[in-house]
């Protein structure tokens, strides 16, 4: 069976694209999106979907409905607890007829879909930050190592699934190896999996909203 792609990201507001990589067309419309207000509305319909997770009585309106920029990417919904990813899904893009819809149903699954991690708790939310990233095509590449795993996406495919890692989630690629091991994905040796490295545009809330946070905490 193959596995939902499990994913995780340390980020802030965009990835820069490798040096080595061949420019991703697909992408440049996201970039732009990074730039614009549009982008802290998708991170705020993200939070907003997460909250009213646990209200049966709160009310769906997430705000307006953002469309694609271009052609859809891949898409992920993270969240992030200091310089530690806590839950991250991802999906193709062209499962979704726009984009806020994308987000809003990772959103979802960020709670509780992450194979590689347990459900995110009620009261875990508040102090997470909530990242976006979309993925460009990439490469194929025969030798992992090839990868810089702080700048670009990488991904590890075999018949039994799939794991991808954003960029600065693993410091090595030797640590991503084991990781795909661990969750099975990968067993016995490297050289019969796939791999693909990626580049990635961010979209996240503020660092200085976790900061104030971790500060009204400490002053209770």
């Amino acid at each position: 069976m193959v596995l939902r792609l499990a994913f995780a990201v340390l980020g802030c507001t965009a990835a820069p694209a490798h040096a080595g990589l061949p420019r991703d067309e697909a992408l440049a419309p996201y970039a732009v999106l990074a730039r614009t207000p549009e982008s802290r509305a998708l991170v705020a319909q993200a939070r907003a979907v997460m909250e009213r997770h646990w209200d049966a009585q709160a009310t769906p309106d997430t705000g307006a409905v953002v469309v694609w920029p271009g052609a859809p990417v891949a898409v992920y919904v993270s969240l992030v607890d200091g310089r530690t990813t806590r839950s991250c899904v991802g999906r193709a893009g062209t499962s979704f007829a726009t984009l806020s819809g994308a987000i809003q149903a990772l959103a979802l699954e960020a709670l509780a879909s992450d194979r590689r991690r347990a459900p995110v708790r009620y009261e875990e939310l508040e102090r997470l930050r909530v990242v976006i990233s979309f993925g460009g095509e990439g490469e194929a590449i025969t030798d992992p190592m090839l990868v810089d795993p702080a700048r670009e996406g990488f991904s590890i495919a075999t018949p039994r699934g799939m794991v991808v890692f954003l960029p600065g989630e693993v410091r090595t690629v030797s640590w991503a190896l084991r990781e795909a091991r661990r969750i099975g994905v990968l067993e016995g040796a490297a050289a019969i999996a796939t791999y693909r490295r990626f580049p990635v545009v961010v979209l996240a809330e503020p660092e200085a909203r976790a900061a104030a946070r971790e500060g009204l905490d400490d002053a209770r």
